[in-house]
């Protein structure tokens, strides 16, 4: 059955504009029959890879058993859960800078199993696949998370997030807080 194999760089996802996934195609023989090069959201999003694939090669990609699942998305990311290392034990630390033009806003680093791996912004944080996408991208692992996969309707796919969001994200500096007892966490 024909497959592919991805390749992720470190220094390419640090670029403006970057494409840090390689991604090739192979045949049933394990030959290569060229590839493309992709963001973490185009790699991470079926339709956005299918999309990406159209527009870099002026051909259709399909894969049958993505095809034919009645969620595509969730069986891409099991496919790209076999090509891409895990990302596990996420934890986000929230650190304030200064922006000229909106004051003081914070970003979120994120750890994983103790190693940094990402900057984020709140927007992206707060979205579960834009996180899972922004991540990829930085760090070339999969984060996936059983508990909000398995809620479909988005709503409460959002709720179950932020629960789980809560455990892994460490309030500010003191020196930082907002106030030492923040009663809406």
């Amino acid at each position: 059955m024909p497959g592919l194999r991805v390749r992720w760089s470190a220094p390419e996802a640090r670029k403006p504009y970057a494409r840090p996934f390689g991604v090739s195609f192979i045949d049933d023989s394990g030959t290569a029959l060229g590839g493309v090069a992709v963001s973490g959201a185009d790699l991470l999003y079926y339709r956005q890879f299918k999309a990406a694939v159209l527009s870099l090669t002026g051909e259709l990609f399909a894969m049958d058993p993505v095809e034919q699942h009645e969620d595509q998305q969730r069986a891409w990311l099991d496919v790209v859960a076999t090509l891409l290392p895990p990302a596990k034990a996420l934890e986000v630390t929230a650190r304030s800078e200064f922006d000229h033009e909106r004051g003081r806003t914070f970003s979120f680093h994120v750890a994983c199993d103790g190693e940094p791996v990402a900057t984020l912004d709140a927007a992206t944080l707060l979205e579960y696949q834009e996180l899972q996408a922004s991540l990829a991208h930085q760090s070339g692992r999969l984060y996936r998370n059983p508990e909000v996969e398995a809620v479909d309707d988005p709503r409460l796919r959002a709720a179950v997030w932020e629960r789980s969001l809560r455990h892994m994200l460490a309030r500010p500096d003191p020196s930082e807080a907002i106030a030492e007892s923040w009663p809406w966490r």
